[in-house]
């Protein structure tokens, strides 16, 4: 060890003197482990590749993953959104439903229709409400746009309502702009009702004419609740009586809440 340290402590001072023979030997030393470094250079050179290569994929992966969560976040959002425009709408449906001018002093029960027709063959609707909010079969069914129909049955809980546009239906009505009478009846779903009986031949009716409920004695329905408008007049079979086609106010078929008037009809 201390021939070793001798050694050493030499070659510093003759290389700080810059003798010729250190000189040499520092330049054949450079000569023999050169190579080496290149070597070695050359090994690591790969291993810092992969390595950036490693990271950079790494960062791609974050990306990804954060463009997944603000992928998810926008569709949150979107539902969000529907479910505020769903809200604002059954509002309105329901403020529809629950003013009504035109009841007047009539007491009504405001229900959500669960039920809506299920085909083109089925004329009636159900909704959550029964017996146990004062519904009775008979009493009429309306939104604020006009008249529904009429309960035909009523459990504790739910209630069926019998649609106007149900062939079976009749409904008395009046023309608001000249008092004339007649009775509509429904043609199915989507279909217009057709006032056949009541109205005199020759008599002017004009398109746009609204119709209301007649109210005369022991009518299922109370006067003046609005039903339809006409669309067309033309003269009744064997020329007895002038034909009337109209469009109901309510869109029947596309409820979401509607008000049960607390009214009875008369026997």
């Amino acid at each position: 060890m201390a021939i070793l340290v001798l050694a050493a402590v030499t070659i510093l001072v003759l290389d700080q003197r810059n003798v010729a023979a250190v000189q040499g030997l520092r330049e054949v030393s450079g000569t023999v482990f050169r190579p080496f470094a290149g070597v070695a250079e050359t090994v690591a050179s790969p291993a810092g590749g992969a390595w950036d290569s490693l990271t950079g994929w790494a960062r791609v992966d974050e990306l990804e993953d954060e463009n997944q969560r603000l992928r998810e976040r926008n569709t949150e959002l979107e539902a969000l959104d529907i479910a505020d425009q769903d809200a604002a709408h059954q509002l309105e449906e329901l403020t529809a439903a629950v003013e009504i001018p035109w009841v007047g002093g009539l007491p009504s029960v405001a229900a959500e229709v669960t039920s809506q027709p299920m085909s083109n063959f089925s004329h009636a609707i159900e909704i959550n409400k029964g017996s146990d909010a004062g519904i009775r079969e008979g009493m009429p069914v309306v939104t604020g746009g006009g008249l529904v129909g009429r309960v035909s049955q009523v459990t504790s809980g739910h209630a069926t309502i019998g649609l106007i546009t149900d062939p079976e239906s009749r409904v008395g009505v009046r023309l608001a702009e000249t008092g004339e009478m007649g009775t509509a009846r429904g043609q199915g779903q989507g279909e217009p009702l057709v006032v056949d009986t009541g109205i005199e031949p020759g008599t002017e009716v004009a398109a746009g004419s609204g119709l209301v409920t007649s109210g005369v004695d022991r009518s299922a329905y109370p006067a003046a609740i609005p039903v339809a408008r006409v669309s067309e007049s033309r003269e009744g079979t064997g020329g007895l009586s002038l034909e009337l086609v109209v469009e109901p106010l309510v869109d029947v078929d596309r409820l979401s809440y509607v008000s049960v008037i607390l009214w009875e009809p008369q026997p």
